[in-house]
């Protein structure tokens, strides 16, 4: 029986991948380098993560410490759309399971948008990143979710939206995965 469903935050909760792309627009501006201007564009340039972006984009070690400095400065302006029967379904399902999130994304942000929203107190858990140095470990907080509920992985649901939600979500020992898209 399910007790926790984990959500990802971007494109599962919110659609804010319009928003990455302007963000980094500014970045690029900012550190002279080109960004694709259609969104399709962006989106392959970008790939699976930021650090895939940088990399496509011809970005020193350097540059990619100010641009994720920068990224985080500009996402807190943005406001990404939620999905369209997320915040319904968040706020009925919360009576019935304990509820987390557990992003990359970064957890001032996080908490922000989910509070203009009217969501962040239907969830148990907000596990995001911190720091602009550093990759988050999205496989240990599950497992430290799990741990401070005490609830086994054959109890929790994880939604996530690419593959590699599948991969961390599988290296934590859950079977239960929807992947959205």
């Amino acid at each position: 029986m399910i007790r926790l469903i984990i959500f990802d935050y971007d494109g599962v909760i919110v659609d804010s991948f319009p928003n990455v792309h302007d963000v980094y627009k500014i970045i690029c501006k900012k550190l002279g380098k080109s960004c694709p201007e259609k969104l399709d564009d962006f989106k392959k340039v970008y790939g699976h993560s930021s650090s895939e972006c940088y990399s496509q984009l011809n970005f020193s070690e350097e540059e990619r410490i100010k641009g994720n400095m920068i990224f985080k400065e500009e996402i807190l302006k943005k406001e990404p759309k939620p999905f369209e029967g997320i915040v319904e379904t968040l706020k009925t399902i919360h009576k019935n399971y304990k509820l987390a999130v557990i992003s990359s994304s970064y957890k001032e942000e996080v908490e922000q948008k989910l509070k203009k929203l009217g969501l962040l107190k239907l969830f148990d858990f907000i596990l995001a990143k911190e720091s602009h140095i550093g990759r988050f470990e999205k496989t240990e907080s599950i497992k430290k979710v799990m741990d401070n509920l005490a609830i086994k992985s054959n109890e929790v649901l994880l939604i996530g939206d690419r593959n590699v939600d599948f991969i961390e979500g599988s290296k934590a020992g859950l079977n239960n995965i929807l992947l959205v898209d």
